[in-house]
C-alpha cells in the first residue's frame, strides 16, 4: 500500500472533476512559442505598468487619505478641491482600466511556453510596486489596523471597546478610523493584531510609515501565496503560469490586497502555504519518512491556524489537510472511523497548541473567538442572504405586519451559514473518500461560503479564486473569474467613501472617456509600429 501513497494527491485531483464539475481535463501541453508571443505579452505588461503608475499618481490625491498628518492632502478648498478629487479619481480609474485590459488579454499568452512563471512574477512586481507606494486605495480599513495595533502596543484590550474609546477622540490614529469601526472592538485574531502592534512599535504610530509597513507585510504574504499556488497547480495538472495569472495578477488582488491593504492577504498567504507544506508532509509520510513528514504536517497546522487567527475563515484549511491525512491512513488499511478520528485529534491538537502559542507570544486574549459578529451589522447588497432578509422584511412591512427586517436577517443569514456548513462537510467527506482534491474542495467550499456570507465585499471572492486557480481547468471557470474581476474592479471608488451621485457620475464619465481616447490612440500607435498584429 505504501508504494501507492505518493500518488494519492494527483489521483484525488483527477477524481475531483467528476464530483464538482469544475476541474475538467488537464491543461494541454504548452504549445511551442510563437515568434511574437513573448513580445506581445511584454507589451501588455507595459500597458498594465502604465496603469499602475497612473493609479500611483492619482492615488496621492484620490486615495483614502488620513484625516490629519496627511503628506498628500490638497490645500485648496471648495470647488477647486472637488475638481481635483474628481480628476484624481478619474486618473485612478483609467489606471484600473489599463490593468484590467492588460490582464484579460494576457489569457491568450499564459499558455505559451515562452511566458514562464518568472515572467508572471516580474509582471506582478512591475504592477504592484507603483500601487504599493501610493496612498491607501478603495478603503479606509488600514486606519483601523493602525489604531488597533497602537491599542495592543500600549497593553490595552482591543476586544473591550473601539479605537475612539481606548485611544481617545483626539488621538491622530483614532481620528482616521472609519466611522463604522470607530466604536467597534477588533474582530481580528492575535496574529493580525500582533503584526499591527509590532508595526506600531517600530514606526512609533507614524501613519505614513505604518501604511508602508502594512503594505510590505501584505506583499510578502501575496508572494508566499504565489509560491503555494505555483506548486499546488502542478499537483492538480494546471500550468503554474495560468494559476499565477488568474490569482496573483488578478486585478482584485492588486487593487484590494495591495492597494487596499486588507488582512485577507495575510490570511491567504498563511493558509495556502500551510496547505502546500501539509501536502508535502503527507507525501513524506507516504514514502515512509515519518520524522520530516510529521514535522511538516505540524508546520502546516501551525500556519493554517495562524491564518485563522487573522480571520476565522482561515481555519477551514485545517479540515482539508486533516481529511487528506485521514485519506492516507485509510489507504494504509486503517478503518474509516479510526482514520477520521485520528485526523481530527491531530488537527485539534495542532490548533490548540498554535492558539496557545500565539496567545502567549502576542499577549492578546481570546476575545477574538467571541467577537466575530460586529461586521454583521452592515447590510451588504452583495450578500444574497442579506438581500433576501431585507426583501422579506420590506414585504412584511408593506403588508402591515410591522418591521421585522432584523428578525428576517437573523433567519436568512443563519440559514445561509447552515447551508455553507453542510456543503463544507460534504467537501470534507469527498476529500476523505478521494473523490476531490483537497484544494478543489477548499475552493468550492469557500466559494459557497462567500456566496451565502452575511457580509460580502468584492475582494472576498479571492478566498475561493486563489485555491480554485490551482485546480479548476475549464474555460467556463476562467471566463467567470475574468468577468467578475473586471466588473468588481470598477465597483469601489478610490477614496472608499460614499460621494454624491453627481460626483460619482462625473468621475466615471471622465475616466471612461479618457481611457477610451488613450486606449484607441495607443492601439493605433502599436499597430503602426507593428508591435501587435
Amino acid at each position: 500500500m505504501t508504494s501507492r501513497l505518493p500518488e494519492v494527491l494527483p489521483r484525488i485531483g483527477a477524481a475531483g472533476s467528476r464530483s464538482a464539475g469544475l476541474h475538467g481535463s488537464d491543461d494541454a501541453p504548452a504549445s511551442p512559442p510563437r515568434p511574437r508571443a513573448l513580445q506581445q505579452f511584454l507589451v501588455l505588461r507595459w500597458i498594465g505598468t502604465m496603469g499602475a503608475l497612473l493609479m500611483g499618481v492619482g492615488g496621492l490625491g484620490a486615495g483614502a487619505l488620513p484625516v490629519i498628518n496627511s503628506p498628500f492632502r490638497l490645500a485648496p478648498g471648495g470647488d477647486l478641491m472637488a475638481r481635483m478629487l474628481q480628476a484624481s479619481s478619474s486618473i485612478v480609474l483609467i489606471g484600473v482600466a489599463f490593468i484590467v485590459l492588460a490582464w484579460a488579454l494576457m489569457w491568450r499568452y499564459v499558455g505559451e511556453s515562452a511566458v514562464t512563471t518568472g515572467a508572471l512574477k516580474r509582471t506582478f512586481a512591475a504592477w504592484a510596486l507603483p500601487i504599493a507606494l501610493t496612498a491607501p486605495l478603495f478603503t479606509q480599513d488600514i486606519y483601523s489596523y493602525l489604531a488597533q495595533g497602537s491599542i495592543v502596543a500600549q497593553g490595552l484590550d482591543p476586544y473591550e471597546a473601539g479605537p475612539v474609546q481606548l485611544l481617545g477622540t483626539e488621538h491622530h490614529l483614532a481620528r482616521s478610523v472609519p466611522f463604522i469601526w470607530a466604536n467597534s472592538p477588533s474582530p481580528y485574531g492575535p496574529v493580525a493584531l500582533g503584526i499591527a502592534a509590532f508595526i506600531s512599535r517600530v514606526t512609533q504610530d507614524s501613519i505614513v510609515f505604518g501604511v508602508l509597513a502594512h503594505r510590505g507585510v501584505n506583499l510578502a504574504a501575496i508572494v508566499l501565496a504565489g509560491w503555494a499556488v505555483s506548486h499546488m497547480a502542478r499537483r492538480c495538472g494546471v500550468r503554474p503560469a495560468t494559476a499565477l495569472w488568474l490569482g496573483l495578477l488578478n486585478p482584485l488582488t492588486l487593487l484590494h490586497l495591495v492597494g487596499g491593504i486588507h488582512n485577507e492577504a495575510i490570511m491567504l498567504g498563511l493558509a495556502l502555504a500551510g496547505l502546500e507544506i501539509g501536502f508535502r508532509g503527507i507525501d513524506r509520510l507516504t514514502a515512509g519518512r515519518a520524522v520530516p513528514g510529521y514535522l511538516m504536517l505540524s508546520v502546516s497546522l501551525f500556519l493554517i491556524s495562524c491564518a485563522g487567527m487573522v480571520k476565522v475563515t482561515g481555519f477551514i484549511g485545517l479540515g482539508f489537510v486533516g481529511m487528506t491525512y485521514a485519506h492516507r491512513l485509510r489507504l494504509r488499511g486503517r478503518p474509516p472511523a479510526l482514520a477520521v478520528g485520528q485526523a481530527i485529534v491531530v488537527a485539534t491538537v495542532g490548533l490548540i497548541a498554535s492558539v496557545a502559542l500565539m496567545t502567549w507570544v502576542s499577549g492578546i486574549n481570546l476575545g477574538w473567538a467571541t467577537g466575530q459578529g460586529g461586521a454583521a451589522s452592515i447590510r451588504s447588497w452583495m450578500s444574497i442572504t442579506t438581500d433576501i432578509g431585507v426583501i422579506f422584511g420590506f414585504i412584511g412591512e408593506a403588508l402591515g405586519l410591522g418591521d421585522h427586517s432584523e428578525a428576517m436577517l437573523i433567519i436568512t443569514r443563519g440559514a445561509g451559514l447552515v447551508v455553507s456548513l453542510a456543503f463544507l462537510v460534504r467537501m470534507l467527506l469527498a476529500t476523505f473518500a478521494g473523490r476531490i482534491h483537497p484544494v478543489g474542495g477548499l475552493g468550492v467550499s469557500t466559494f459557497v461560503l462567500v456566496i451565502l456570507f452575511p457580509v460580502v465585499h468584492p475582494w472576498y471572492m479571492l478566498w475561493a479564486i486563489l485555491p480554485l486557480a490551482t485546480w479548476a481547468n475549464r474555460p467556463f471557470f476562467r471566463i467567470a473569474v475574468v468577468a467578475y474581476s473586471t466588473l468588481m474592479s470598477f465597483f469601489v471608488l478610490p477614496r472608499g467613501l460614499a460621494l454624491s451621485a453627481q460626483t460619482v457620475l462625473t468621475i466615471y464619465l471622465q475616466g471612461a472617456v479618457a481611457a477610451a481616447i488613450i486606449g484607441a490612440g495607443g492601439w493605433f500607435l502599436l499597430r503602426r509600429l507593428k508591435v501587435i498584429a
